[in-house]
């Protein structure tokens, strides 16, 4: 299929990774994107997220620096700084998709697409048209609003203005408990605001492990955060120092003043103007249908990331639009998510694969093991012991069946778990594979020796 057009749109990383693999397959790619290479994920998500926790982590152990024998004084921070290198970053990994686009090829196409049929799109902006063999959608989500008497007059901030502020805010409530949020409130709070969030559930993080939840509110308590959970937002009033915000709880109805107020509740995929209805193409509940090839019900247009909902993670949007491009071109590719990390960028940080222990016990009897981060060699010597690892296995067969974890670099440790799911490990295995001393995986090998033979450096 060398030689095929394949007009891709949407250039976020649902869109360029499709692209980048459509045309290493020998397509004649069209990138067609109305604003930034990368989208929301290098621009106003994933990445000026983590420089700004990367940021809150460093001061952290500055102020800590004193148990490691080295002394930091006068320890000053500067926002402008921050919000300088948050352009360094984001200019860098934007930079770098660019290059890798224009070596392989992919002819990027400023503007707004939209279909005027099934095989042809045009650019709003300049009138292009652009004709294409396969088409891959990939336009992403925009953050989800909540209509709260108030906030009509005086809108909410969203996660995207929380990210583009330029001062930092002395007092700020977040309404949603979900990662975005607890991620933005710790930061926020680290930087010396005033932070308290206000998530309807029962608790912080809902749809993770609850042991994993309860944990995590614990140490955001820790640092300062005010967390309200089974909280409703009443209504949203200007107040002589920004806003008051109402919310009704179990123990009654509470208030909260603060100079900024923002909703994280989530994102809500996005194809407005694109034209979809114009040539058929189905929806269900807000977002476009796919099979497991990413397919769409017209034969020859695919569509992956937020787009489709399902798992809006950065990762899960690459692995679709690769998925969409490989198919596109010929090669037979399907995908499921059995294994799919689900990580937060807090401290510790939280990750998580697989089932919870709530929904593995709906489906069988199932076995249970803690091992806590302050048993590991690694952690203790860097002070970081809070935590644990959690391993959810089959009672009968030892099949795992999720992993979670709350600790330190719990991010990169959950690769390992992910693989042992992917792979059919049983705990017995994942027991004896030789993990390096010292280092935090030996954590997830205890883990597992504890429903095979005890762990070793437990009582």
């Amino acid at each position: 299929m060398r030689g095929t057009r394949v007009v891709v749109i949407g250039g976020g990383v649902g869109g360029y990774p499709a692209a980048l693999r459509a045309a290493r397959l020998g397509a004649e790619v069209s990138l067609v994107e109305k604003e930034k290479i990368g989208g929301v994920c290098l621009n106003k998500g994933c990445m000026p997220t983590k420089v700004y926790l990367h940021a809150a982590s460093v001061l952290k152990e500055m102020k800590r620096a004193s148990l490691f024998g080295v002394n930091a004084e006068r320890i000053q921070f500067d926002f402008q700084s921050l919000l300088a290198r948050k352009k360094v970053v984001i200019d860098r990994m934007t930079g770098g998709i660019t290059n890798l686009l224009r070596e392989k090829k992919v002819r990027v196409v400023k503007g707004t697409a939209t279909f005027i049929d099934s095989r042809s799109v045009k650019i709003l902006e300049t009138g292009e048209i652009l004709s294409g063999d396969k088409f891959i959608l990939a336009t992403g989500s925009i953050p989800a609003n909540l209509s709260i008497t108030g906030s009509e007059k005086d809108s909410l901030l969203t996660s995207d203005d929380l990210l583009q502020m330029e001062s930092l805010p002395d007092s700020l409530l977040i309404i949603g408990g979900g990662y975005i949020g607890v991620e933005l409130g710790q930061f926020f709070r680290r930087m010396g605001t005033k932070v308290s969030i206000v998530e309807m559930m029962d608790r912080i993080i809902p749809s993770e492990d609850e042991e994993i939840s309860h944990a995590l509110k614990g140490f955001l308590e820790q640092e300062g955060i005010d967390i309200h959970t089974q909280a409703n937002v009443e209504k949203i009033e200007k107040d002589e120092i920004g806003k008051k915000v109402v919310f009704s709880t179990p123990q009654g109805e509470k208030e909260v003043k603060v100079s900024k107020a923002a909703q994280t509740v989530g994102r809500r995929p996005y194809f407005l103007g694109l034209g979809i209805e114009k040539i058929g193409l189905k929806t269900e509940m807000g977002r476009i249908v796919v099979n497991d090839r990413m397919e769409t019900n017209v034969p020859h247009i695919y569509a992956a990331g937020d787009l489709i909902g399902g798992t809006m993670l950065a990762h899960v949007a690459m692995a679709e639009g690769e998925c969409a491009a490989r198919n596109a071109m010929g090669q037979p590719s399907s995908l499921s998510h059995p294994a799919i990390p689900r990580c937060i960028y807090t401290s510790p940080e939280v990750a998580c694969v697989g089932l919870t222990e709530k929904q593995a016990a709906e489906r069988g009897d199932v076995q249970i093991s803690h091992f806590p981060f302050h048993a590991i060699g690694k952690a203790s010597l860097m002070e970081e012991g809070e935590g644990m690892i959690k391993i959810v296995a089959g009672k009968r067969y030892g099949e795992i069946l999720g992993v979670h974890m709350i600790g330190p670099h719990a991010t990169e440790l959950i690769a390992e778990a992910v693989l042992a799911i992917e792979m059919e490990v049983t705990i017995e295995e994942l027991a004896h594979a030789v993990h390096a001393h010292p280092t935090l995986s030996e954590g997830l090998g205890e883990a597992a020796m504890q429903l095979s033979g005890g762990a070793l450096h437990l009582p």
